[in-house]
């Protein structure tokens, strides 16, 4: 029996710009979020394969439906292993569930990086990705690989589905805040949504386009530092998504109490119909005063210096 006990940490994402319109092969940039991760720990266990989470402890191949994601991960590398095993998989720390914070693509990443270190199966960097990826589709609907590509960087990453990533480690020199609405995004139901749209209106069409292009300018001016263009593209990609219906009141609410308080502009992040809302901030002082404000639309928030 392996004694050994592998623990991989993983930590989460924010989408700064492209979201949705990354599926269709345009750009997108995001930002690793280290303060928020998840450790997963690989062990002997006695009887099966076992799974520990905040949420549900018990056989792990038999799990909920929520986490037929992660059983695909387990199945496909366990179906490398020449005979049966015994192991428990357990996650600890949290990273808020359907918020676009990546918490689907961390843990699917950390179980495949877990196991193919506990089994020493010598996967490349390529294979644990495409795992990833597969994981991410099964969550859902269509996974543009941007998630996977921002859970394992340490630095901003700039995305193209047919291109894939490339790491920019040139600060903005601005600050992040990150809060978090407590309502439940639900990506797969958010992407259908767009899709039937764009079938069906071309100026829907010409609107994920334009998302794409406003990613290409945040590139630009990412470059020139200049985070008061940024925060304009923010609202207008803003204005952009919400006109697609992934806008919610709350999240309007922070917005609108974002850009009325020094915050060079503000946006949703991620799916949408709920998750989180992202304020370009000149400085840290700012962004804990917009918070301090906010403080009725959001459970929670986070501050990056970006």
């Amino acid at each position: 029996m392996n004694k050994r006990k592998v623990v991989v940490k993983t930590h989460g994402k924010v989408i700064l710009i492209g979201e949705h319109s990354v599926v269709y092969g345009k750009d997108a940039m995001a930002l690793p979020i280290h303060a928020l991760n998840i450790d997963t720990s690989v062990e002997a266990y006695h009887d099966g394969i076992w799974m520990d989470t905040l949420r549900y402890q018990g056989p792990y191949l038999t799990a909920p439906a929520e986490y037929n994601g992660l059983k695909h991960v387990v199945k496909k590398i366990l179906s490398k292993i020449p005979t049966p095993c015994s192991i428990k998989i357990t996650y600890t720390g949290e990273i808020p569930m359907e918020r676009g914070l990546g918490s689907s693509a961390v843990v699917a990443l950390g179980t495949a990086r877990a196991l193919n270190e506990y089994f020493a199966l010598k996967m490349t960097s390529k294979e644990i990705t495409d795992i990833t990826n597969e994981a991410e589709t099964i969550n859902h609907g269509k996974a543009s690989g941007l998630d996977a590509a921002t859970v394992q960087s340490d630095y901003l990453v700039f995305f193209n589905k047919n291109m894939g990533p490339k790491v920019l480690s040139e600060k903005l020199g601005a600050t992040l805040l990150i809060m978090d609405t407590g309502e439940l995004g639900n990506t797969k139901e958010a992407v259908s949504s767009v899709k039937y749209q764009i079938e069906h209106d071309i100026a829907k069409k010409e609107a994920i386009d334009k998302l794409g292009y406003l990613a290409d300018q945040t590139k630009d001016y990412w470059f020139k530092k200049d985070a008061p263009m940024v925060g304009t593209i923010f609202n207008e990609a803003q204005h952009i998504l919400a006109n697609f219906g992934l806008s919610t009141t709350r999240i309007n609410n922070l917005c609108n109490i974002a850009n009325q308080n020094g915050a060079y502009g503000c946006k949703l992040s991620g799916g949408g119909l709920g998750g989180i809302v992202i304020a370009l901030c000149p400085n840290q002082e700012v962004a804990s005063s917009i918070a301090q404000l906010a403080i009725n639309n959001y459970e929670n928030y986070w501050i990056e210096e970006i």
